[in-house]
């Protein structure tokens, strides 16, 4: 139940960074080639819940957790709230360029977690590995749409 309360307080906060105005800004942007359409954005947004949701569940219910365990668990947590943040960078402000700087960063506590979780849980480590793959895709159409609409 935790796990899915913090995706849920997640998802309402990213919401509200967003705003209303995500389909009508999405059509005003020159779009990089191999750029997802918006539907396929959502599944993302959706995949990218379930696979957090899951390793949240794994962490809160390790037999014993100890101070790598709970480093983890507070991990997910800040990187989830940051993920939301993010919106506020990219739908409000519409900063593209600062938008692709923070999410060039982001894949160091991405790989920071999956090394905590190879330790910790091999299976929420495994669940992570897409979203690892993604996150090269997302740091490269940041660029590209940056780039295309300076």
């Amino acid at each position: 139940m935790t796990a899915v309360a913090i995706c849920l307080a997640s998802a309402v906060i990213e919401g509200l960074c967003a705003g209303s105005g995500v389909k009508a800004l999405f059509a005003t942007l020159r779009m990089p080639k191999y750029s997802a359409p918006l539907l396929v954005w959502y599944v993302i947004g959706v995949a990218y819940y379930v696979t957090f949701g899951f390793i949240l569940y794994r962490l809160l219910v390790l037999p014993s957790p100890n101070r790598l365990a709970q480093g983890a668990l507070a991990l997910v947590v800040v990187m989830m709230f940051a993920n939301a943040l993010w919106n506020l960078i990219f739908f409000r402000a519409r900063n593209f360029y600062l938008a692709f700087v923070t999410g060039s960063v982001a894949p160091v506590p991405d790989l920071l977690l999956f090394v905590c979780l190879l330790r910790l849980d091999s299976l929420a480590a495994l669940a992570l590995a897409p979203y690892l793959a993604y996150r090269a895709y997302a740091v490269w159409w940041g660029y590209a749409l940056w780039a295309a609409n300076r």
